[in-house]
């Protein structure tokens, strides 16, 4: 059985511009809609696993989709919830203006620590992930081997 796991490509989206953190959950959301960053391409070991593979399982985020769509045009991946990254609480009110990833860190750091406000919570994730580990063992066990675009 083999197990291959990779991250999405970059979105095409504004990382540099600072914003408020009030702001953030309108930027993720707009992250995650973004293209993916033509400038960047996959490596070809990458290339080749993913075209060998006799299953592919994305989550729905766009850029999970988009890079599973760069790497195996052939496939028609498994889309799954489960592979979803979990979502950052984003419920700050500063108007302090910092660069998005800046926001990001802090909110994950926060969350880690236990504020989920509107969002799952660590554990809820670990229960998820533990679920999406169930899958891609299931799948690779009746396929021989799975490709998964983690969405992390």
């Amino acid at each position: 059985m083999k197990i291959v796991l990779a991250r999405h490509g970059r979105p095409a989206w504004d990382f540099r511009t600072p914003i408020p953190g009030h702001a953030l959950a309108e930027w993720l959301r707009g992250e995650a809609e973004a293209p993916l960053d033509s400038a960047r391409r996959p490596g070809v070991e990458l290339e080749r696993l993913s075209r060998a593979a006799q299953c592919l399982i994305t989550s729905p985020l766009r850029r999970s989709r988009d890079s599973a769509q760069v790497l195996a045009p052939a496939a028609t991946p498994l889309i799954d919830p489960c592979f979803r990254e979990a979502e950052l609480p984003c419920a700050i009110r500063s108007g302090l203006r910092l660069r998005p990833d800046m926001w990001a860190s802090l909110a994950r750091s926060a969350w880690f620590c236990g504020w989920s406000v509107g969002v799952e919570s660590f554990g809820a994730a670990r229960e998820r992930a533990s679920k999406a580990a169930s899958v891609l063992t299931r799948h690779a066990e009746a396929c021989g081997g799975v490709y998964e675009r983690a969405a992390a």
